[in-house]
């Protein structure tokens, strides 16, 4: 994909915060049908009562409270309007310039496999519609579960669109809280969510060391990976499933640590199961790549690539050459929020997307709602 300088009218903003509940990563980018280049980006740190808050309803470790849910809607639509406009303000960026904000919001559950399938983003859209003067697209998901698809992962649209290349077959790996893939080669787009990326870690080690992650997986490093638990691990039912599939953290979460670790019904130090879930990770995304025989070259983004001990177990697990996504072109911590900044770009031109072989969607669909000012 060509980086360009593209007319002022093609900015786009996106914003994303994801199952780790670290930060909501906000970007600006300008869009042309095959042009692209990043203006600008800011990481803004959830206030600690709105993260507590989030993370005791998406962890399950309390029920999810109708009125407490609207009230967190409000809350985290204000923080999203708030990072908006700071972004403006930083970047010098006027409003009437934009042509609209793509918010993925907060997902606070994800059961497309219910009787009543179900993926719920929280971060009340028309808010931030209102309090930036600028159209809000929001709710991604829910076309694509009521075509019958999964609703996840989204981001190989956007890594297609931004990261294909004639004639070399590519794969992108998102490691957020959980971990996706983007399969590009001459089939029509594949991908699919592969199971855990930070979210066992960031839980596991905020229980344990009150951390809110375990940074470039230093506390990881000090154990040593049990071989017999991460067998337990890996003996999970999700990572037998083919695709289309997709997960979230109502199902991997602390509790599913716990679980596992009852059935191993041995003494472990903490730093030895940070170290396993580690290998967890890098195995499950080696061990799928290694699967794609077409594929010559992988890139890793989202915030797991900041863990420089997982991405080197992935490199030593996986046979082919992986790179980040910075070597392809776009900092691997700003490709997500581009991401949903590109979904509004197409959400805008009424386009119909194919997501047969990424969530399993037995028609084309169109993403997102559309909230004016």
């Amino acid at each position: 994909m060509i980086q360009t300088q593209a007319p002022i009218n093609n900015l786009y903003i996106g914003i994303m915060s994801g199952t780790s509940v670290d930060a909501i990563d906000i970007v600006a980018i300008r869009i042309e049908d095959n042009h692209f280049s990043f203006v600008g980006g800011v990481n803004f740190e959830f206030p600690n009562h709105l993260r507590t808050k989030i993370l005791e309803i998406t962890r399950q470790e309390k029920a999810q409270d109708s009125k407490i849910i609207a009230q967190l809607d409000s809350e985290l639509g204000c923080e999203y309007a708030n990072a908006v406009n700071q972004l403006l303000r930083t970047y010098k960026i006027k409003k009437e310039k934009v042509t609209a904000i793509g918010l993925h919001g907060q997902t606070i559950a994800h059961d497309p496999n219910a009787a009543i399938p179900r993926s719920v983003q929280i971060g009340d859209a028309k808010l931030v519609a209102q309090k930036t003067g600028i159209i809000c697209v929001a709710d991604f998901r829910s076309a694509d579960i009521n075509a019958g698809g999964q609703g996840a992962p989204l981001a190989p649209v956007f890594h297609s669109w931004l990261f294909r290349i004639p004639n070399k077959n590519r794969a992108v790996i998102n490691i957020g809280g959980i971990s996706n893939i983007s399969i590009l080669d001459e089939n029509p787009l594949r991908g699919h969510d592969l199971g855990p990326g930070n979210i066992l870690l960031d839980s596991w080690i905020q229980n344990h060391e009150k951390k809110k992650y375990d940074d470039k997986g230093l506390w990881a490093r000090q154990g040593n990976t049990n071989q017999n638990l991460l067998d337990i691990f890996l003996e999970d039912d999700f990572f037998s499933i083919a695709p289309p599939k997709s997960t979230g953290s109502d199902y991997f979460n602390f509790n599913w640590i716990k679980s596992n670790l009852n059935i191993f019904k041995q003494n472990i130090e903490p730093q030895d199961v940070q170290s396993t879930l580690i290998e967890l990770t890098a195995r499950i995304i080696s061990d799928y790549l290694e699967t794609l025989t077409s594929i010559s070259e992988a890139a890793i983004c989202g915030g797991g690539s900041e863990n420089e001990y997982l991405v080197e177990r992935i490199i030593k697990l996986y046979k082919g050459k992986i790179y980040g996504t910075d070597d392809w072109g776009l900092k691997s911590e700003w490709v997500e929020a581009s991401g949903f900044a590109y979904l509004a770009y197409l959400r805008l031109k009424n386009q119909n997307l194919d997501l047969s072989g990424v969530t399993g969607s037995t028609k084309k669909v169109r993403l997102g709602e559309i909230h004016n000012p």
